[in-house]
């Protein structure tokens, strides 16, 4: 119960954090910037709440350098490899078409799970699995967004739609692997604010030595962020920060698979968000209260299924 409550929690801060992004983007210089600006504000925040908050150090040995060694690769996996492909995927194929592909994360996280961590696939987890899915699938298939969607990819080419739906897959397979690692990561080293810290610096590392190798004449992407940043890129690198804590605690306390899962409905929370306390969007009307029971009812499985149905 309490890793699922955590969980929804992270997919509540992931979808405040992706409208905040969507404001932001209105009046700032490009979501490249807050890409970086959330990794900073996520190492900052994680290493000071591990400082004052967090557990003795453990004592130095193979076990800790596995641990660290994991915590760094699940950062790369979803700082590095899950957000930029997901941003690029965008620009090619749409939000939408991105938004359905990326709904195969829990299906990475159970198959990465199964295979480094001998997590066995339950009963419960399939029916929770297919409820979620399916509300996803309700409502966005046919929706006003989705039509336009559709109208405007006329105006792209088959190659690029490919090229970011291939894109789509690996943000998928990125952050679906990580919350794979992130949970191997603690049977070695069993402190969530420290997976966090380690994983974010493990992220700025790479974008300081992509800058570095990045042809001259072009704004560095680590330097953009030095810019005072606005009140809704503040909202949207905190928001992130809280739901990776939140997603590292429950992976303390529920199986991985089970964490995906829950995490998927931040498309639910998203639109919410979005079309009733922020209005960036339509409000969503019968289909998305369709919807979001069966995801729901999906949730509510996982919270009362006895173990191993």
């Amino acid at each position: 119960m309490i890793g699922g409550l955590l969980a929804a929690f992270g997919a509540f801060c992931y979808a405040l954090s992706s409208v905040a992004i969507a404001k932001s983007s209105q009046s700032t210089s490009g979501r490249g910037n807050d890409v970086i600006l959330s990794v900073i504000m996520t190492a900052i925040a994680a290493g000071l709440l591990w400082l004052f908050f967090g557990p003795a150090l453990p004592n130095y040995g193979a076990a800790t350098l596995a641990g660290v060694s994991y915590f760094a690769l699940a950062g790369v996996l979803a700082n590095v490899l899950g957000r930029l492909t997901l941003f690029k995927s965008i620009e090619l194929a749409g939000a939408i078409e991105t938004g359905l592909i990326r709904r195969l994360i829990p299906v990475f996280s159970a198959f990465f799970a199964f295979i480094f961590l001998g997590e066995l696939i339950s009963s419960s987890v399939v029916c929770a699995f297919l409820l979620v899915t399916g509300g996803v699938l309700i409502m966005l298939i046919g929706t006003p967004a989705l039509e336009g969607a559709r109208g405007s990819a006329a105006d792209l080419s088959a190659k690029s739609r490919n090229a970011g739906a291939a894109m789509a897959v690996g943000s998928a397979a990125g952050y679906g692997s990580a919350f794979a690692v992130r949970k191997l990561a603690m049977q070695f080293f069993p402190d969530p604010l420290a997976g966090v810290f380690i994983g974010a610096i493990s992220g700025l590392v790479w974008f300081c030595i992509s800058t570095c190798l990045r042809p001259s004449g072009r704004p560095a992407l680590p330097f953009q962020c030095m810019r005072r940043p606005t009140g809704w890129q503040f909202l949207s690198g905190s928001s992130i920060t809280l739901g990776q804590v939140a997603l590292y605690f429950s992976l303390m306390y529920s199986k991985v698979a089970v964490v995906a899962i829950i995490s998927s409905i931040e498309v639910f929370f998203a639109a919410w968000l979005a079309g009733y306390v922020f209005k960036t969007e339509s409000p969503p009307g019968l289909r998305f209260c369709l919807a979001f029971a069966l995801a729901a009812a999906g949730v509510a499985i996982l919270a009362v299924a006895p173990k191993g149905f």
